[in-house]
């Protein structure tokens, strides 16, 4: 459709707009650059001496397995549930605690900063695999991997007072049956040597009293069976495989270089509100001006 008079004078002089637009904007920068780039310039000068000057920090990580009491021919069952877990190592006694493996106190003001700096850096997460995944940040790769460390050891205590009454019963058990296997091995020996050393003399012996007596060897057999599958059971549902403390999958990885602050971020930062001051500057400059002219 063609366009009417009024029409293409309106497009004009929206065209005229935009331009008259786009080269005032060329203006305006071309008389402050100076004072545009020279706040730039002094924005990411000021964010890579904050940089220098703020306290650097490393970060260390750690995956953690929960520790599992084993089953046979099924899956183990979790020590603790695992948002159990996640709570747990947010609770603030639980946090005492490490601290206080650590020597930092939490009970003079002296360490205060120590305790802030631990409680905020310390953070858990609950992977999708059911493992847990913590970091922790702190001033050196050293006290970082030396407090994940410990947060580690803490929940493995923790996790073993727990699972101590279930594993200490089938350790029990296991003795007990190791016991009673060795009775049982015994007594099938002398059944099966007394029916050897007899059995020249069976025919003068009574026939109801050969058929006892070779009954009762077969029942100690059976039961020296039943406790040999109760002891493999039991060892399979202690084996390391099956029956496991909470501990690290592969080991406590600590960042080579620190993780705040970043040039990477502090950098374009820094360069942006350097620029919002200097435009900042120039639009109250302008405005002063105008008020001065008036005046």
């Amino acid at each position: 459709m063609k366009k009417t008079g009024s029409e293409a004078l309106v497009s004009r002089e929206d065209e005229f707009d935009d331009q008259l637009s786009l080269l005032d904007l060329v203006a305006f920068a071309r008389r402050n650059y100076r004072v545009i780039l020279g706040g730039a310039l002094i924005g990411v000068v000021i964010a890579l001496i904050l940089a220098d000057l703020l306290p650097k920090q490393y970060q260390a990580k750690a995956l953690v397995k929960i520790g599992e009491i084993g089953n046979a021919n099924a899956v183990g069952v979790r020590i603790e549930p695992s948002l159990q877990v996640v709570d747990r190592v947010k609770s603030q006694s639980f946090q005492d605690d490490v601290l206080e493996a650590l020597k930092i106190s939490v009970e003079f003001d002296d360490d205060d900063a120590l305790v802030n700096q631990f409680r905020k850096n310390l953070n858990i997460k609950l992977e999708k695999s059911e493992l847990i995944s913590l970091s922790l940040k702190a001033l050196s790769r050293a006290e970082a991997a030396k407090n994940m460390q410990e947060v580690v050891n803490q929940l493995n205590k923790s996790h073993n007072r727990m699972s101590y009454p279930t594993i200490s019963r089938l350790k029990l058990e296991l003795d007990s049956i190791n016991n009673e296997l060795k009775l049982a091995d015994m007594e099938v020996k002398q059944f099966s040597n007394t029916l050897m050393t007899e059995s020249d003399k069976i025919t003068d012996m009574k026939f109801s009293q050969a058929v006892l007596f070779n009954s009762l060897r077969m029942s100690k057999e059976q039961e020296y069976r039943s406790f040999r599958d109760g002891k493999r059971m039991l060892e399979e549902r202690l084996s390391p495989e099956r029956t496991f403390p909470t501990h690290v999958l592969g080991r406590v990885e600590v960042s080579k270089k620190p993780v705040f602050p970043k040039y990477s971020i502090f950098i374009p930062v820094g360069l942006l509100l350097g620029l919002l001051t200097s435009l900042l500057y120039i639009l109250v400059r302008g405005v002063n001006l105008k008020r001065a002219s008036k005046q």
